[in-house]
């Protein structure tokens, strides 16, 4: 395990564009460095250069690969890398550490990803299982080349502390987002520009983001918080890699996508895409009532009161709830001016689970006159 100082690059704070150092701090990677031997490092000339590390032995020929993402230069940052590039291989993973120049790190990023793509066989990557990792003002530049969809060699990224104006997430690209829990309030605070902020709109969006919060780690903690719990991020960020570049869980991922974006357009308020969304899913799975719900809340979202009355009629005795399917009936009913179906609807719901609002939801102006119901809500001997 290798001491060094680095200059530690300006915080999560999405106001830092480039990595200055603001002050240097001795620090070293905290976690065991694997037995010599184990890990060999190979050097391609290929512009930009890769460093890339892998097992000595044991290796199949197809690993996962996580590109390390940062500006080379600084001797001691270099060799931190060097580190955790080491402890990736160690555990079966093909760790790459490219030369990104400042100012030219993007340009020189997309360069490498297109190079393993068309070379994999080369370093003995499976070439879909490339993974991504960046942190702290890196996360900045590396994140938006994540999300961009023409990045098609990316399967998975980490972003460790870091923040970035991404406003739209890839479904098909899982992410690991990792919050140092000490790091300061500008990139941890709950604000759209912070990493909480960037997950709660990643989760609107359905996207498939995990995120790891780290509650003891201080900002670069790999190299500052020597202790189990900074080990045990590490075990995590790694196995991490290994499952969300698995072929297996990628496959899942993408055949649900279809109805994750349609559930991401409820949630983010555009019904006239959802309801067109589900209706394309129903044809292709008539028989499935989830489906079907999804689809007559996406009409009632889209004021689309007649259809989705309709549409909600068919569900009865498809084994959903009560609740979860007669809340939404009797809506979409009494807005379209059934006012029978909607009091039906209000009625197949055991009292228990019926809403005391409901008496004075909007949706149900029209029938508020209606002595049935104002049965439903009288308090019961």
């Amino acid at each position: 395990m290798r001491i060094l100082t680095r200059q530690i690059a300006c915080g999560a704070a999405v106001a830092c564009t480039a990595a200055a150092p603001v002050r240097a701090q001795t620090f070293h990677f905290v976690y065991p460095a694997p037995p010599p031997g184990k890990v060999i490092r190979t050097v391609d000339s290929t512009a930009p250069r890769l460093d890339v590390y892998r097992l000595a032995h044991g290796a199949p020929d197809r690993s996962p690969a996580l590109i390390f993402f940062f500006n080379r230069g600084d001797s001691a940052l270099d060799a931190f890398y060097e580190d955790w590039a080491r402890t990736a291989a160690a555990k079966g993973i093909v760790a790459i550490t490219p030369t990104l120049r400042f100012g030219h790190a993007a340009e020189d990023f997309k360069t490498t990803l297109a190079h393993l793509g068309d070379h994999a066989d080369r370093y003995g990557i499976d070439r879909h299982a490339i993974a991504v990792y960046a942190a702290s003002a890196n996360v900045f530049t590396a994140f938006p080349i994540v999300e961009d969809s023409a990045q098609t060699t990316i399967q998975a990224a980490v972003m460790l502390y870091g923040t970035s104006p991404v406003t739209h997430f890839r479904r098909d690209v899982p992410i690991l987002y990792v919050r140092a829990g000490l790091d300061r309030p500008t990139g941890n605070g709950t604000g759209p520009a912070t990493i909480i902020g960037l997950s709660t709109l990643a989760i609107a969006q359905n996207a498939p983001m995990t995120f790891f919060n780290d509650p003891s780690g201080h900002h670069g903690f790999e190299g500052v918080d020597d202790d189990a719990a900074t080990r045990d991020a590490i075990d995590f960020i790694v196995d991490w890699v290994k499952r969300a570049t698995s072929a297996s869980y990628l496959a899942a991922l993408r055949h649900g996508i279809p109805e994750a974006t349609a559930a991401a357009e409820v949630v983010t308020g555009d019904f006239s895409a959802a309801a067109a969304a589900y209706a394309s899913l129903v044809r292709g799975r008539p028989n499935d009532a989830r489906l079907a719900l999804a689809y007559g809340e996406a009409l009632l979202g889209n004021h689309q009161y007649r259809e989705a009355c309709a549409e909600l009629a068919h569900l009865k005795n498809k084994g959903l709830g009560p609740r979860d399917l007669g809340l939404p009936a009797a809506r979409a009913c009494a807005q379209s001016g059934d006012a029978d179906a909607a009091i039906a609807w209000l009625q197949s719901i055991p009292s228990q689970y019926l809403p005391r609002e409901i008496a004075d939801d909007s949706a149900f102006t029209a029938l508020r006159a209606r002595a049935d119901f104002r049965a439903l809500f009288q308090p019961r001997s």
